[in-house]
């Protein structure tokens, strides 16, 4: 659509449907940023099925990338080697186990972009890690795409007053905007949040609550129907911002590492909306947090968080709670991660 000029009519499901007929039966819908949609217009020159291979080969470089950063720049490979008691390991086998996790098979098999998140991800935190908020900030706003994955954590920086970083979200924030009108015209400023406030359109795309492994989904199973929407999402609210602002409030640069994990944490917890595909950003906070307890030498001492890394990582479970509606409940082994990070953290004392 976006490569023959009807970019203004990039959000009318009707015509979607009917450029979807020309290829395959109608089973999803685009409700991204135009700005992205111009990240697959290459792929339109390919045939239906070679795009999705050249899809999921660019999805897979992109995690041999991500998984060599990580390498490179946590001490993931000796907490490794913790676990196999010596056994030696490598990169291949990192990036096995980054494949054989459910989330990241996933969005490998549909053809999800929740890998192009953990790399951005991955980028900030090692523009963080130097020193360079500016950077991060501008790299965190790359993701956008996926804008309820990233305004959390935007958020905690904001409660933590860091103006530099948020200077270089907000210069590539606009300049994304700028790309989105151009290809959708200034009537999309309009068009694109008025889509998601239609409960019809969030129904048709898929944003049931029982499926969002957050904080919603959570409250949505236990609530159900029982009370009124306004209150359930009151509630919702409410609890997002005391997790961010707890996050926040319990920032030490001394223990960055672990700090920086509880807010990738704490942003996939408190987004509108996290799929089992979003779930894949969970690896690089795991190993960060494994790195980091393997150095302290009381990774295998901690049995909280190892019983939820096993949970998180037995594939049969992410299916099972799909196929009965209630993958929510996947909220709770993220929230036992996020308060294990949190504890282990302020265990150190602050700086002066």
């Amino acid at each position: 659509m976006v490569r023959q000029g009807l970019g203004s009519s990039l959000y009318d499901l009707r015509v979607q449907a009917e450029f979807q007929l020309k290829v395959a039966p109608v089973h999803a819908f685009y409700l991204r940023p135009p700005f992205e949609a111009l990240l697959f217009v290459p792929f339109t020159f390919l045939s239906y099925r070679a795009a999705y291979t050249a899809w999921l080969l660019f999805s897979l470089a992109v995690l041999a990338g991500v998984a060599r950063l990580i390498q490179g720049n946590t001490n993931v490979l000796d907490a490794m080697l913790q676990y196999t008691r010596g056994i030696p390991v490598d990169f291949g086998l990192l990036l096995i186990v980054f494949l054989t996790f459910s989330p990241i098979m996933d969005c490998l098999l549909i053809g999800q972009d929740s890998v192009l998140m953990l790399m951005i991800y991955t980028l900030v935190f090692l523009a963080l890690k130097r020193g360079r908020e500016l950077e991060a900030g501008a790299l965190l706003a790359c993701g956008l795409f996926k804008f309820h994955l990233v305004l959390p954590f935007a958020i905690i920086f904001a409660l933590r007053r860091r103006w530099s970083f948020l200077g270089g979200f907000a210069g590539i924030a606009l300049l994304l905007i700028t790309a989105s009108v151009l290809v959708s015209g200034p009537g999309v400023l309009a068009s694109y949040p008025a889509m998601f406030l239609n409960s019809q359109y969030r129904m048709l795309m898929g944003f049931q609550p029982e499926y969002a492994a957050n904080i919603r989904g959570l409250v949505y199973l236990i609530t159900g129907d029982r009370i009124p929407v306004a209150i359930s999402g009151t509630v919702v609210a409410a609890l997002s911002a005391f997790l961010l602002w707890v996050t926040a409030r319990n920032w030490k640069d001394s223990e960055f590492e672990l700090c920086f994990s509880a807010a990738v944490i704490a942003t996939l917890l408190t987004g509108y909306h996290s799929f089992v595909y979003d779930l894949s950003l969970l690896l690089l906070p795991i190993a960060i947090v494994c790195g980091e307890l393997a150095k302290r030498k009381i990774l295998l001492s901690n049995l909280t968080l190892n019983s939820t890394l096993v949970v998180l990582f037995v594939p049969p479970l992410h299916h099972l709670l799909i196929v009965h509606h209630i993958y929510a409940l996947m909220c709770v082994p993220a929230v036992v991660l996020f308060v294990c990070v949190v504890t282990v953290a302020a265990r150190q004392p602050a700086e002066p």
